[in-house]
């Protein structure tokens, strides 16, 4: 294809001037070296369920990976899978389910979203409590990076090689060194029983309190989850009382042991099993949304710190992972005030801006392009071509 210098950059937020959608490698390979040789910057996406999310990208094309789908091998005996990135994280649930198996993944956002996505963000939810985040369930996977080549990093096995671990680092890149094509995961058996439990934070029983009686007793969850009363009136958990979150998996007779043990630390009443879904949709509209980390034992004082940066922000709602330490603020509607929040309130805050309106990422420094994320961006991508961030966010 000829160079046209007259073709326009656009921020792709609102579209690519071209966009293929390949279904094999190869047509990923050809895309890749079509756009190196022109030296066009390629937005690389998924499904788009999160289009906004991460700050805004400068591209002259878009190379979907919503056409690459469908399981590659799966060996239920190994509780391994291997898919092809485009695959939904609904399809590969009903796919794993049937075997009684599942992904212990729940990123926010709809379970339309790829696999190939999840991945490239590192997102994850409430089940990291117990399986952990992304980088520790994908066992390998097969990427095209921004020279053109592909690397199979990894395997489908459960051991791996010691050595420089690429897996890792293309997990987390947001599309950075390349577009992820395949990935091997490690599955978990499905629980015979899935149960969820509201425990109410009350001045009788403070979230310090029961932190500390949660992490005493002999608890195996799948997740928990402290959610603020905002969050916890609109997953229909309360009338606006904050709450603690904890799902238990597994037999019967084990769900029964968890919950007696739970009981007698305080107050708790059953779920819905679906709340978990609504708390992930919880920033489908948002303007802002922000992750906050911090040492375990600071997260009752620094949950307390947050909630008073927060009194004027009344569209904002908090919820945070007891086990993982991490606070995630989710502001809606209001953009005015999610820029207050990000440049006065939370600015001393150790963060990562999951959103933000497209305008206002210039004051977000791109971890991407300096020091050692830098070089290893060079190594896999030399023209910085994917997922390039826009000059002015």
């Amino acid at each position: 294809m000829a160079s046209d210098t007259r073709r326009p950059r656009i921020v792709t937020a609102i579209g690519g001037s071209h966009r293929t959608s390949p279904t094999t490698v190869d047509g990923v390979r050809s895309t890749m070296a079509d756009a190196i040789a022109q030296n066009e910057p390629v937005r690389i996406v998924g499904a788009e369920t999160w289009r906004d999310g991460g700050p805004p990208v400068d591209a002259t094309r878009t190379l979907s990976l919503a056409g690459l789908t469908g399981i590659i091998a799966y060996v239920p005996g190994d509780l391994t899978i291997t898919t092809w990135a485009g695959t939904t994280l609904a399809e590969l649930a009903h796919v794993t389910a049937a075997h009684g198996q599942w992904l212990g993944l729940d990123p926010a956002g709809a379970r339309t979203g790829t696999i190939g996505a999840t991945l490239s963000t590192a997102s994850a939810g409430p089940l990291a409590h117990a399986f952990g985040t992304p980088r520790d369930l994908v066992l390998g996977l097969d990427a095209v990076t921004g020279y053109g080549d592909v690397v199979k990093p990894g395997g489908r096995v459960v051991k791996n090689v010691a050595g420089f671990d690429l897996v890792r680092l293309f997990t987390g890149s947001w599309g950075t060194l390349g577009a992820i094509t395949s990935a091997t995961l490690r599955l978990r058996a499905l629980p015979v029983h899935d149960a969820t439990i509201a425990m109410e934070v009350s001045d009788a029983a403070p979230l310090a309190t029961l932190i500390e009686a949660l992490r005493r007793n002999t608890l195996s969850l799948l997740a928990c989850e402290w959610v603020d009363g905002v969050t916890a009136r609109a997953l229909d958990v309360s009338d606006g009382a904050d709450v603690i979150l904890l799902r238990i998996g597994g037999t019967d007779a084990f769900v029964r042991g968890q919950r007696a043990v739970l009981d007698a630390i305080t107050s708790c009443r059953p779920c819905d099993p679906a709340t978990w879904g609504l708390l992930a949709a919880l920033d489908r509209d948002a303007s802002a949304v922000v992750r906050l980390s911090g040492s375990v034992s600071s997260l009752p004082a620094r949950i307390a710190r947050i909630r008073a940066s927060l009194t004027s922000t009344p569209t904002a709602s908090i919820h945070a992972s007891i086990a993982r330490g991490i606070v995630r603020v989710i502001v809606s509607g209001d953009a005015g005030a999610a820029r207050d929040l990000l440049q006065r309130r939370l600015a001393d805050e150790q963060r990562i801006v999951e959103r933000l309106p497209a305008g206002w990422w210039a004051a977000e420094p791109d971890p991407f392009t300096i020091g050692l994320s830098g070089r290893i961006r060079a190594a896999f991508d030399p023209q910085q071509l994917c997922n390039r961030r826009t000059a002015d966010a």
